[in-house]
């Protein structure tokens, strides 16, 4: 029987398997080395013939990265991907999340902190191009407690001078009604609600509930 997988940077035992978004992986959960890199597809002859490449591999950089750093843009790049945002907004939240990385304030946080800064990164781009987006959204996909998030925004904003727009709600609800199914014009009927609790008009017919 094999001996137990140790992380080669810190000997740790805790090694777990990292699943967030589209990528499987082995991570140290003391220090957050990579122990097997995520796969990307990332062209079409790749696709086509369904060869799977590295992040390092696929953007053709030789620049040694930081592992905190790597894993970040990757995360970054993933959750764009779920989000289904344009190119323009990933290349600008990867950009923050570069800076803030970078920054002072954020080199001693933990790694939960680390994986809501690439959380907030993204969040401050969708509000910037009016994206609605909420924040709750972004806490679930990231499993984040929200006063944490809000907490590491707020710290984001402040050390990388940004400014953010208020989240429009006519916005918000435009976005939820235009993802739903159209619905056939034949079966959308007038409705009204009563002030009454005990009756329901619908379609101009009224019901008492007993």
């Amino acid at each position: 029987m094999s001996g137990q997988r140790k992380c080669p940077d810190c000997g740790s035992s805790e090694i777990v398997e990292d699943a967030h978004y589209a990528q499987n992986q082995l991570v140290c959960a003391d220090c957050g080395f990579i122990l097997t890199e995520g796969l990307l597809t990332t062209t079409f002859q790749d696709e086509e013939h369904l060869q799977e490449v590295t992040y390092s591999r696929s953007t053709g950089q030789n620049e040694q990265l930081s592992r905190c750093k790597l894993r970040g843009i990757k995360r970054v790049q993933d959750l764009c991907k779920v989000l289904y945002l344009p190119a323009v907004f990933e290349d600008t939240a990867l950009s923050y999340f570069q800076r803030a990385i970078e920054h002072p304030s954020f080199h001693l946080v933990s790694l939960e902190k680390k994986e809501i800064l690439v959380g907030c990164c993204v969040f401050v781009t969708c509000r910037q191009h009016n994206w609605p987006l909420t924040m709750g959204t972004i806490c679930s996909l990231l499993y984040a407690d929200k006063e944490l998030f809000s907490s590491v925004y707020l710290c984001v904003l402040k050390e990388l001078e940004l400014n953010v727009p208020a989240l429009s709600l006519m916005d918000l609800v435009k976005t939820y009604l235009n993802s739903a199914v159209a619905i056939p014009e034949k079966h959308v009927t007038d409705c009204e609600i009563s002030p009454s609790p005990g009756n329901l008009a619908v379609g101009g017919e009224r019901e008492s509930q007993g």
